[in-house]
């Protein structure tokens, strides 16, 4: 049986008051007070996800704050997914794309999204792992096996190191380089780079040797003994990666 034109617009108006109840008008038919329990159990299901996914913007924002802010994400996001489990990949495009507020942290949505990567690197699909004994020689000689879930990020602002504690008001000169994995023990592990280490995973990760991509990053404009340098700088970074448990194999050349 269809549902009649009358039915579909008192949902929306359930619906649209259930989302701004200080703006929308009362649904025929129902009271304030009931009204006010369906607020709530929505309310409380948003913050239950939230504040589980995102303890560090929890911690900094004063309850009043965090509450407007759900409160402003439930009325003005449209949600894409019926799925309960999505609700922080949704709240991440809304602060990312959506929200326009002069008194947010400057940082507010690149600590969103550290977060949320946590989340996904935890939740990731993969085969169980294990780490090899790997020497030096055998890092630079081969191409290294990185862990199976590993995303290598960028950011503007030192998104793993703010908290109550660090509530930066300008972002660095240089730009912030995280390496995120889950390691053999299904921890999620997070490893701030430099651009030079950046640059070489990104080498790494396109199939080359450990001494295939120092070469790559010589250039011209290195001496041989500068070269030399650079590939004790190497061999320190590929067994830090191998210790850190961000390289758990390798493969032949």
């Amino acid at each position: 049986m269809s549902q009649t034109p009358g039915f579909q617009q008192q949902q929306r108006q359930f619906l649209n008051y259930l989302r701004q109840p200080q703006a929308a008008r009362l649904p025929a038919g129902f009271v304030p007070e009931r009204m006010a329990v369906y607020i709530d159990l929505l309310y409380n299901k948003f913050d239950e996800s939230l504040t589980a996914c995102f303890p560090v913007i929890y911690s900094i924002l004063s309850k009043d704050d965090w509450r407007a802010l759900l409160l402003d994400f439930i009325a003005k996001h449209r949600c894409l997914t019926p799925y309960y489990r999505q609700i922080p990949d949704e709240f991440v495009q809304y602060l990312q794309q959506e929200r326009q507020h002069p008194g947010d942290w400057p940082f507010l949505a690149e600590l969103a999204h550290f977060e949320w990567i946590e989340l996904q690197l935890s939740i990731a699909a993969s085969e169980p792992v294990t780490r090899k004994q790997l020497s030096d020689a055998e890092l630079l000689a081969n191409v290294p096996v990185f862990a199976p879930v590993i995303q290598l990020l960028h950011y503007h602002w030192p998104v793993q190191d703010i908290g109550p504690n660090f509530l930066p008001s300008e972002p660095p000169e240089t730009a912030i380089h995280v390496l995120g994995f889950r390691d053999s023990e299904d921890q999620v592990q997070f490893v701030t780079l430099n651009l030079a280490t950046a640059k070489l995973i990104l080498l790494l990760n396109n199939g080359l040797t450990g001494q295939q991509a120092l070469e790559e990053m010589k250039g011209d404009d290195l001496s041989d003994a500068q070269f030399l340098e650079l590939t004790h700088f190497g061999q320190r970074i590929l067994a830090d990666l191998h210790s850190q448990g961000a390289i758990i194999d390798v493969l032949p050349a």
